[in-house]
């Protein structure tokens, strides 16, 4: 299975090289404008999909869901619920 991270990162990296001088767990992707407000429909989708898992408003408003480290822990206790359903 494609690591969680990974997947992640490579749709972050869709628009633009992430920098290499940073905390990729701590970077903020949506504030740098790597996904905006347009993408994020898009972004989303991806995710829903491949994980078959659905991302809420909540999910998307909190502050979790702006880090690369904070998307990947939501991602995994949504398929972790949804194998335990």
């Amino acid at each position: 299975m494609t690591d969680d991270r990974e997947f992640v990162l490579g749709l972050i990296e869709k628009k633009a090289r992430l920098p290499q001088d940073v905390d990729l767990d701590s970077f903020n992707y949506f504030d740098s404008g790597y996904v905006d407000s347009l993408g994020i429909i898009k972004f989303i989708v991806e995710i829903e999909s491949f994980y078959q898992i659905e991302i809420s408003d909540s999910d998307m408003e909190s502050t979790e869901f702006k880090t690369v480290g904070g998307l990947v822990s939501i991602i995994r206790r949504k398929v972790a619920s949804r194998k335990s359903a």
